[in-house]
């Protein structure tokens, strides 16, 4: 099939989780024998999403990145800059018509031609992904008009209010097909009036064969953290993803267990700057974005990964972990406790409960047996359940009937 995958943001750029969604299954999908091709913007960087002079942009326009086609777009940058300071300063006295539309514009980002760059292929599938990326609707637009099978995999948070606009929830209820990678995520699509019958429950994925090179010890020497216990975390450092409770965890239990290290990676907010101000230096190595390679020797260094997060579609970082037989900790909220299962590869808290977190981290710290027990099964289960190799039959199979329905 001559399938295009629509993506905000992707390499060179450092990869969110829709992102790394798009470029694991595309590059599956060439070993099938497809022609895949990911359509995204010039920034590879939010930041040029709406700002020309401090975002990074890429150069290449086109490319073949392991074997997939890689084609940027300008990059519409005053629309989403405008939208967006319209909805900084006069959205709540907008009305819902008008209002609904400028906070989906402000998301960004915001390709031009997009349109006409699908009008010059005979592209048989249109894929776009994630809420509530404004590509969305401009995707499901175009598909509409040109009458091209339009299948999304939303990526639903359903406890973030930006992902409740109307108008984002219209493009799946037209959509030819909607991937869920949870029960949850399909049952609350249900309520949300969207039909069952275009619902498909696929989970998110691994690429093993990407993590046999990781090398923790390097990670270890480079950092100076040999003989130490070490935690975790990889998202964006904020107060929904449970950064904020995670620091206040780990300061709890560090006159206890002295050698514990705190490895944060992703992208660092105000509200994480400001807390960590008062955290101990010593026990917290703070790296903001890494490479691919770094962030894979960090998951296989530590002892322990943490994402007490309460919006997550999914959690491919769980995978990441297990993949090298690391035990996880998670919130038991939303789609979470479909992927961890409690008490076998991994731990659940309640979001925001600081001393159930602390708990549950020296629980497993101090129980190299128990540690080493569940990693095991959370290996096991990437192999079993979680390995695009193994999976990609199933979104073979959405588009192909997704791309009949249309005809």
């Amino acid at each position: 099939m001559n399938i295009c995958h629509v993506v905000p943001i992707y390499l060179p750029g450092i990869l969110p989780g829709c992102s790394k969604y798009v470029h694991d299954i595309s590059i599956t999908l060439v070993t099938k024998g497809h022609s895949p091709t990911v359509l995204t913007a010039d920034a590879i960087n939010g930041r040029g999403w709406v700002d020309p002079i401090f975002g990074a942009y890429s150069s290449v326009m086109e490319e073949s990145i392991n074997g997939v086609r890689v084609r940027r777009l300008k990059t519409g940058w005053p629309i989403t800059a405008s939208m967006y300071l319209l909805r900084k300063t006069v959205g709540p006295l907008l009305p819902d018509s008008i209002g609904h539309r400028v906070s989906l514009l402000s998301a960004g980002p915001y390709l031009s031609n997009l349109e006409k760059e699908v009008k010059k292929e005979d592209f048989e599938i249109i894929h776009v992904t994630a809420f509530p990326f404004a590509l969305c609707r401009q995707v499901w637009k175009f598909c509409k008009a040109l009458k091209k099978p339009f299948v999304c995999t939303p990526l639903i948070h359903f406890e973030d209010p930006n992902h409740k606009n109307p108008l984002l929830w219209q493009t799946l209820k037209d959509a030819a097909a909607v991937i869920a990678c949870s029960n949850y995520e399909k049952e609350g699509m249900i309520k949300m009036g969207i039909d069952p019958s275009k619902i498909h429950i696929i989970p998110m994925g691994i690429r093993p064969e990407e993590w046999k090179e990781a090398d923790g010890g390097r990670f270890r020497r480079k950092h100076r953290l040999e003989g130490k216990k070490v935690i975790l975390f990889a998202g964006t450092k904020n107060y929904h993803k449970g950064a904020i409770h995670l620091l206040d965890a780990v300061q709890n239990i560090i006159s206890e267990m002295k050698n514990l290290a705190l490895v944060g990676l992703g992208l660092p907010t105000p509200e994480w700057e400001k807390k960590k101000a008062g955290f101990p230096q010593i026990h917290l190595l703070d790296l903001g974005y890494v490479s691919e390679e770094e962030k894979r020797d960090a998951f296989q260094a530590c002892d322990l990964f943490v994402m007490p997060s309460r919006y997550d579609s999914f959690g491919i970082a769980y995978l990441e972990a297990w993949q090298f037989g690391k035990p996880v900790i998670g919130a038991r909220i939303g789609a979470i406790p479909e992927v961890i299962e409690e008490g076998e590869d991994g731990l659940l808290v309640e979001f925001g409960n600081t001393d159930q977190l602390a708990s549950a981290i020296l629980s497993l710290l101090k129980n190299d047996d128990l540690r080493k027990r569940m990693g095991k099964k959370g290996r096991r289960k990437v192999a079993e359940r979680f390995d695009w190799q193994k999976n990609i039959g199933r979104i073979e199979e959405v588009f192909e009937k997704a791309k009949t329905a249309c005809h």
